[in-house]
């Protein structure tokens, strides 16, 4: 179907039929769709999910066209707005972004998007989001933390090292468990006295990660440590920590 029939089918007055030639739109990757699809997205009388549809449809569509409005979505009044638009921006790995993304972490009235926003900040990558990711470690909602303990050992940021050791207290298990992991990823070994203590958390899935992240470290300092983590009730811990073992000994 040519360009100009998806165009005729927005105006349609039935928004099922516009919704499917917006995504039609995206999927053609056609630069000239992009204005169209920005004019959809900063409609406010439009209907809201659609302009949430023309936010995705324009990452679609790499041009620096839909990138600034896609920016100013950020603080739409819609939720379904603001939160396609971070998705469309991190799909687009947009740089520029960075610190319109950074200041709506540190807002305490956009709760709603900062664990999209951490996840998103983890797509775009670099040195530049490492920042925010730090600072999101430190964010009330456990869902940020989470997402930022996983971005930071994913992105092997190593100023991590010592606030991802810290979380090694959490009360939350899965946030343990991620910092565990991330702290492996990162391959700092000092995190390693800190990984032996938690061969001891009463969490079966930490104390694993724990030893995982031993392995792939491969201090020999932690030989001892895991040698009486073979004695662990639980199986999975002993069969992870023997493989952490072997490449400590190799």
């Amino acid at each position: 179907m040519e360009l100009k029939n998806y165009l005729d089918d927005l105006n349609s007055q039935d928004p099922r039929i516009r919704a499917s030639s917006i995504i039609a739109l995206g999927k053609t990757g056609d630069r000239n769709a992009a204005k169209h699809l920005v004019g959809i997205l900063e409609n406010k009388n439009e209907v809201e999910w659609l302009r949430g549809c023309a936010a995705i449809a324009l990452s679609r569509i790499p041009t620096e066209e839909g990138v600034q409005p896609l920016i100013e979505a950020l603080q739409d009044d819609s939720l379904f707005v603001s939160r396609a638009a971070v998705l469309a921006l991190g799909d687009l790995k947009c740089r520029p972004a960075i610190p319109y993304l950074e200041e709506i972490l540190q807002d305490p009235g956009k709760k709603e998007l900062q664990a999209s926003i951490v996840s998103v900040l983890k797509t775009i990558g670099g040195t530049e989001v490492a920042p925010a990711l730090l600072q999101a470690l430190g964010n009330p909602d456990k869902r940020v933390k989470r997402n930022a303990a996983l971005a930071l050992g994913e992105l092997r940021i190593e100023k991590a090292v010592l606030p991802l050791m810290k979380l090694m207290k959490d009360e939350d298990e899965c946030l343990r468990a991620i910092a565990a992991s991330s702290l492996g990823l990162i391959g700092d070994n000092r995190a390693v006295e800190t990984l032996i203590e938690a061969l001891n958390d009463h969490s079966k899935t930490v104390r694993t990660i724990a030893a995982s992240s031993l392995g792939y470290l491969g201090d020999s300092g932690a030989l001892s440590a895991l040698q009486k983590a073979l004695h662990d009730e639980n199986k999975t811990v002993r069969e992870i920590v023997t493989i952490a073992l072997s490449k400590l000994r190799s």
